[in-house]
């Protein structure tokens, strides 16, 4: 009688161990993907303004970011390429 409880414990941890994985795939909620973060979710960053030495926190969401990144490098890119038609200009003097 103790060797067919014995086998029916090991039976039955193993089909627990089984079906284990599969219904904690199943009861996982879908998770958005790592390379696409959700567009409206705020995310916050600190920042430090030369000369000072506090830090203050700024909050946006995902898009607000690539829009303030966008005009960043837009800045820039016509900063330089008005640097370089100035120098264009004085090298011809």
């Amino acid at each position: 009688m103790k060797g067919t409880i014995g086998v029916l414990r090991i039976l039955s941890l193993a089909a627990l161990l089984a079906v284990a994985p599969a219904a904690s795939q199943a009861a996982a909620p879908e998770k958005p993907s790592a390379d696409k973060p959700d567009p409206d979710k705020k995310i916050c960053k600190r920042e430090v303004a030369t000369g000072s030495i506090m830090s203050r926190r700024i909050c946006h969401t995902k898009a607000e970011w690539d829009q303030l990144e966008a005009k960043g490098k837009a800045d820039l890119d016509r900063t330089r390429a008005m640097e370089r038609s100035r120098s264009l200009v004085e090298g011809n003097r």
